[in-house]
């Protein structure tokens, strides 16, 4: 860094006085190049909205253009030229197009039919009969027979040994703690005579 950058940055820093430094800001244009890139950055620090580089990018635009190749018309296709294919090969590509949209189509329409049947609920699938035949009753693993229901008077009992044995457990526990207490109590008493 030469002596003059270095006075320009103590300068923007506000650590020097002086109008040398101004008169040479002035004369060199370097220095105002610096002084403008200072200030950018200064207000890019500062987050100040109204500083912001000036960027002239034309000349190496224009330059990038002129390197640039020309663009060329693409060439006629081949089988355009024969009369008989110049109309087949077209077809041919939409029709294969048609195909394969076609084949995902139904591809798509079998698996949700697939995904979407009930699972069955019985292990074995059993042909309907038409009714008893030669006197005899279809053989079932089910029972149709009505079983008499007693629920609800054994659940009452078991509701009632819990209860009693929840009261019974809550009224140990306050008896040991009365004897625990008593304990201590006679304990403490003890230690206090003389």
């Amino acid at each position: 860094m030469t002596q003059q950058q270095e006075n320009l940055s103590a300068f923007m820093d506000g650590e020097i006085d002086g109008d040398a430094i101004i008169d040479a800001i002035k004369q060199d244009d370097e220095l105002q190049a610096k002084w403008k890139r200072y200030h950018v950055i200064r207000g890019a620090m500062r987050k100040e909205a109204s500083v912001a580089p000036q960027l002239d990018i034309t000349a190496s635009v224009a330059a990038a253009l002129e390197s640039e190749p020309a663009i060329v018309a693409p060439k006629a296709s081949r089988w355009r030229s024969i009369p008989v294919l110049g109309s087949v090969v077209p077809f041919a590509k939409q029709s294969g197009q048609f195909a394969v949209a076609a084949s995902v189509a139904v591809a798509v329409i079998l698996g949700v039919q697939h995904f979407n049947q009930p699972a069955p609920t019985e292990p074995f699938m059993t042909a309907p009969t038409a009714g008893p035949q030669g006197g005899l009753a279809p053989v079932s693993l089910e029972q149709t027979r009505a079983l008499p229901r007693n629920d609800m008077n054994e659940v009452l009992e078991k509701k009632r040994k819990i209860n009693a044995l929840i009261a019974d457990h809550e009224q140990q526990v306050k008896l040991k703690q009365a004897q625990e207490s008593e304990t201590d109590d006679a304990e403490a008493s003890a230690d206090n005579r003389p």
